[in-house]
């Protein structure tokens, strides 16, 4: 990697900088040893990779950073907007715009902790993109952490539920209805996430919704049934483990090729059905 080789001369960190392939100069614009005519050259690239690779910079000149945030390229500007050199209200002067499309997902710790003035910085900035560095933060203090599970941002509350241990039951919930990209279900892995009230969502247009309604101990027999019968498999094999499930339904999933497995784990089953079980499994066994 060009940008985290400590170890490239001068005279060659200058060549790399005005290197044709736009791709090589987008690199060389993460190192922090560029000369100050490189630096200038590429915030002023025609390639906009480039100008965004350089908008991060932590040695623009005031003028080079003014010049990137009225760049005309979007992307340009947003990458400028969280220079640390900035105000908040200069930061507020800019022209961005933050993408709600992203991938929201769990980060692991830094071998490095944070620096926690650096982190209350970022949570109590008016820049999104900022509020979501510091939501990434596994030890984020809880009076940011309550802050934050109320942001108005959804990569905010989203980071904030999948990476810190303490996050709100509600927000757990709330992330999880709201957000719809990877690691979505990693949400459901927390063991304070709720289970109250959930049955609301057994009508769901999103089949992953109506499945997380078979976590409620209270959904009505009646909505666990139907739900067995559900378009969706995930929906279905859940439901199929509810304990509310009526128990001809139960016994009709037993015969079931599909649900049988999902059947027989309900902790509904009665006794003598999980003893034929195991002497079935056992006469198949021996039959072999």
């Amino acid at each position: 990697m060009i940008a985290g080789n400590p170890t490239l001369p001068p005279d060659v960190v200058r060549l790399l900088a005005a290197d044709p392939d736009p791709e090589i100069r987008a690199e060389i614009a993460g190192r922090t040893d560029l000369g100050p005519v490189e630096r200038h050259t590429l915030a002023a690239d025609p390639v906009p990779d480039v100008r965004r690779a350089i908008a991060r910079h932590p040695d623009l000149s005031p003028a080079e950073r003014q010049a990137l945030a009225t760049d005309p390229d979007p992307g340009v500007r947003l990458a400028v907007s969280v220079h640390p050199a900035w105000s908040e209200e200069e930061r507020a002067g800019i022209d961005y715009a933050v993408p709600l499309d992203g991938l929201f997902l769990f980060r692991p710790e830094p071998l490095t902790p944070p620096n926690p003035e650096a982190v209350r910085q970022d949570a109590l900035s008016g820049h999104p993109m900022l509020r979501r560095n510091a939501a990434r933060v596994h030890t984020l203090p809880a009076d940011l952490v309550a802050r934050l599970a109320v942001d108005d941002d959804l990569g905010v509350r989203v980071l904030l539920a999948q990476n810190h241990p303490d996050a709100p039951a509600a927000l757990l919930l709330r992330s999880f209805l709201e957000y719809t990209g990877h690691q979505r279900d990693r949400l459901l892995t927390p063991p304070h996430f709720p289970i109250d009230g959930l049955a609301v969502h057994a009508d769901d247009e999103d089949p992953a919704v109506r499945a997380l309604a078979a976590r409620d101990p209270k959904v009505p027999q009646a909505a666990v049934e139907r739900l067995t019968r559900d378009p969706d498999p995930a929906v279905r094999a859940a439901f199929a483990r509810h304990p509310n499930l009526p128990s001809s339904r139960l016994a009709d999933l037993l015969d079931d090729e599909e649900l049988v497995h999902h059947a027989a784990a309900n902790p509904a089953l009665p006794a003598p059905a999980i003893r034929a079980l195991v002497s079935t499994c056992a006469g198949s066994a021996d039959g072999e």
